[in-house]
């Protein structure tokens, strides 16, 4: 069967909360003119004169894009042809978008039809775009402080945001493509129809690849989750002050809010995104630490889900930070990694 990750595609439905939980937001990204009913789906700047999709839309006007993202990359690009309030996901099909002389009974298992990028941009956009695109490509290189198109016209345009309506004729002109970075940046990308029970688009999406089963999380994040939704709210508010401790190097309110039960040394802190360990070590709070150490009664191993690498120590963690560790810092980790001897062991040995 052809790729079609369809719990990918139905993700453009989720409410804002729904999405949240999957690591996913929704970005608006303008409004597409459609004035031919031909849509187009490319990188602008490597294959502008790519064919539109055979599909002819009835539709025309101006209708809104979108993309979902996660962690800076964008997962999906959606033109809305419908509200998305007026359909529901259960009742779409979707369909491979092509081009003509495209045929999905010719792909293989996994295999789909998609645009080719390598500048690390996609766009919706109407085939008149593409000429306008030319012909202000052309004015501009006139300019002989002209580089090229990216660099002298759209990365003013795009800004942090990675996306950009943009009217090649200046604002007001008929014509527009709507530009987003394209998922992982280089590749080939497929596009599908939502098509509605009597075959009429809804929406058209690009899928990114990013994610698989519309879930942009990693395993790292989904043990993350689950930890947080393991903690109380008081332990959670808990571990909050711990952290909030450590890092200011007030080892009297760790004293007290270890003594109180609820918080741990070497437990992460989810707002933090490390242990009170790990704070005061970082912000060099030498006093924190000792108290932090001492009620561990030796040097715990970081919690390993959260640890860059799998096998950090907490002394090759202090040993590895720019900034040079107060003095008796390593030496009191050392000292609190280093094995105690059992009571009666020298006797033994010496009898």
């Amino acid at each position: 069967m052809a790729y079609l990750d369809i719990d990918n595609l139905r993700s453009i439905f989720l409410d804002d909360e729904a999405l949240r939980a999957v690591h996913l937001q929704r970005l608006p990204c303008g409004a597409l003119n459609i004035t031919s009913g031909r849509i187009v789906a490319c990188d602008p700047l490597v294959q502008p004169e790519r064919q539109p999709f055979a599909r002819e839309l009835q539709a025309r006007g101006a209708f809104p894009v979108e993309v979902l993202h996660d962690k800076g990359r964008h997962a999906l690009a959606v033109l809305w042809l419908r509200d998305r309030g007026s359909v529901r996901a259960a009742d779409l099909t979707w369909q491979m978008a092509l081009i003509e002389g495209e045929s999905p009974d010719a792909l293989g298992d996994d295999e789909f039809y998609g645009y080719p990028v390598d500048a690390g941009l996609g766009c919706f956009m109407g085939p008149e775009a593409a000429t306008a695109m030319a012909e202000r490509d052309k004015r501009e290189a006139a300019d002989p402080d002209f580089s090229n198109y990216y660099d002298d016209v759209l990365a003013g345009e795009m800004g942090d945001a990675d996306v950009v309506d943009h009217f090649p004729l200046g604002p007001g002109s008929a014509s527009n493509m709507v530009i987003f970075r394209s998922g992982w940046g280089d590749g080939s990308y497929p596009s599908f129809w939502a098509l509605d029970a009597a075959g009429e688009p809804v929406a058209l999406v690009t899928d990114f690849m990013t994610m698989e089963g519309g879930d942009a999380r990693d395993e790292d994040d989904k043990r993350s989750d689950a930890y947080k939704a393991s903690l109380s709210p008081e332990k959670h508010k808990a571990l909050d002050a711990l952290g909030a401790a450590a890092v200011e190097g007030d080892a009297a309110a760790i004293g007290t809010l270890l003594g109180a039960g609820l918080a741990q040394p070497n437990e992460i802190i989810p707002s933090f995104g490390e242990t009170a360990i790990t704070s005061a070590i970082r912000m060099n709070r030498l006093d924190a630490l000792r108290v932090l150490l001492a009620a561990v009664q030796g040097l715990p191993m970081p919690p390993q889900f959260y640890s860059m690498d799998k096998e950090e120590s907490y002394i090759d963690y202090a040993r590895g930070l720019k900034k040079p560790r107060i003095d008796g810092m390593i030496e009191l980790l050392e000292k609190a990694a280093a094995p105690v001897a059992k009571p009666g062991f020298l006797k033994r040995l010496f009898s």
